[in-house]
């Protein structure tokens, strides 16, 4: 590999990692998410140009927020110029009004704070459909590329593109306000702003796409957004369910990935690797949620579902009849398909696979799950225990051609092998072993 495209890899990584915060920062001073995204990219372009002559710097991600403040200092200046122009023409002014320049580079060089929330509100604003509201916050908060977000909702690509385009259009013509929205205005706004956030932590949880199975500071961005929701609103039950589901889900990620980064499923996970700090502040969290009172919301039950898991020492402590009868709660009360495979699997569990393998048959002319990888993967498991070994293998076979995920996908062929090896004739196995 050149040194130029060492360069490029590396911006682009630091990219990834560093945009959200970056278009937060920059969003806060310039007061328009779409000239803030422009100008975060104008900070990128000026990396690759440069980066590949000079090496990417100890701090790439300073350096990046510098060059896009200069860029932001140079706009407004621009535009205060531009102001000063037109009151000289007559225009009217408030008489208050003073002529001052702002100190940018003081504003600029704040902590962010609560930025990235801010932002959140701001792609969720009410203006906004809910499919726009998630799709730019999962492009400005979670530095997702298009496709991955199409990806994501199992929906064309340009389609995608679209919203995000209209939605920054929309959001520039309405002169929405970079800011937390009042008490009055936060509860219509709150569902949609949960959901943001899960999403984010679900892309860093289970990569859509990539050679990594996990991309952790999606998670840490989730969590940290989750955390400072659940303080601006701690009478909230719902909030403190998602920052249980997260916290909890988190705790297992250390447990998660093999010595070379291969994935590692639950029941095979090595508990003592979980993180007990996390499953503590999870079951805190879910303990407020309960304690506020009323039916438990779609999180707190994700999140109690979450804690059977935590709380069984050993896979074969898991509560799965308790697992099932939450998941029956959760899709009598937000009904959708990968809820009812999340409920196959929790029924094969507890009632056996047979069980669950009626209801995963079900979900196969299911249209939205056609191209989702898990369906497959999870009907060849159930097959599998069940001693349908060539068609566990075609199911993780066909699960394997439709994730984008290189280490699922060669979890998946990994299986299908094995259920080749199980279902080839016991001469062709004693040949095989022999060898």
């Amino acid at each position: 590999m050149t040194a130029a495209e060492a360069a490029h890899r590396a911006t682009d990584a630091v990219w990834r990692i560093e945009s959200a915060r970056l278009i937060a920062g920059l969003a806060r001073i310039v007061r328009d998410v779409g000239v803030a995204e422009e100008l975060a990219q104008d900070a990128l372009v000026a990396a690759l140009e440069q980066w590949p002559e000079s090496g990417v710097p100890r701090n790439p991600g300073a350096w990046l927020m510098a060059t896009a403040k200069h860029r932001a200092i140079d706009l407004l200046r621009r535009r205060e110029r531009l102001e000063r122009r037109l009151q000289e023409l007559g225009h009217e002014v408030a008489a208050q009004q003073e002529a001052v320049e702002p100190d940018l580079e003081a504003a600029l060089g704040e902590d962010i704070g609560d930025d990235l929330l801010r932002l959140v509100f701001i792609a969720c604003h009410p203006v906004l459909s809910t499919e726009a509201r998630v799709a730019l916050t999962l492009r400005l908060l979670g530095g997702l590329r298009t496709e991955e977000i199409a990806r994501a909702f199992l929906v064309p690509e340009s389609t995608v593109a679209q919203r995000i385009v209209r939605a920054k259009r929309t959001l520039a013509e309405a002169r929405v306000p970079f800011e937390v929205p009042a008490r009055a205005e936060l509860a219509t706004r709150l569902s949609s702003v949960l959901e943001v956030i899960y999403l984010v932590f679900n892309e860093g949880y289970s990569a859509t796409a990539g050679e990594d199975w996990m991309r952790p500071s999606l998670c840490e961005e989730a969590l940290r957004l989750g955390r400072i929701l659940a303080e601006l609103v701690p009478k909230e039950p719902e909030v403190h369910g998602l920052v249980a589901l997260m916290e909890i889900q988190a705790s297992r990620s250390g447990a998660r990935t093999g010595p070379s980064g291969e994935p590692v499923l639950l029941l095979d996970q090595d508990r003592t690797r979980w993180d007990h700090v996390l499953i503590r502040r999870g079951l805190a969290a879910l303990q407020r949620a309960e304690a506020l009172g009323g039916v438990l919301g779609p999180y707190a039950l994700q999140a109690a579902i979450a804690a059977c898991h935590a709380r069984a020492r050993t896979p074969e402590e898991t509560g799965w009849a308790r697992i099932a009868a939450l998941y029956d709660a959760l899709a009598e009360l937000a009904p959708s398909p990968v809820v009812e495979l999340n409920r196959a699997v929790a029924l094969a569990m507890a009632f056996g696979p047979a069980t669950g393998l009626e209801l995963v048959d079900q979900l196969t002319s299911e249209p939205s799950l056609k191209e989702y990888h898990l369906l497959w993967s999870v009907r060849g498991d159930l097959l599998a225990k069940l001693g349908r070994h060539d068609e566990a293998r075609e199911e993780f076979e066909r699960a394997a051609s439709l994730t984008r995920n290189g280490r699922l996908r060669t979890l998946n062929l990994e299986r299908a092998a094995a259920s080749a090896r199980l279902s080839a004739p016991p001469l062709s196995r004693a040949v095989t072993k022999a060898r």
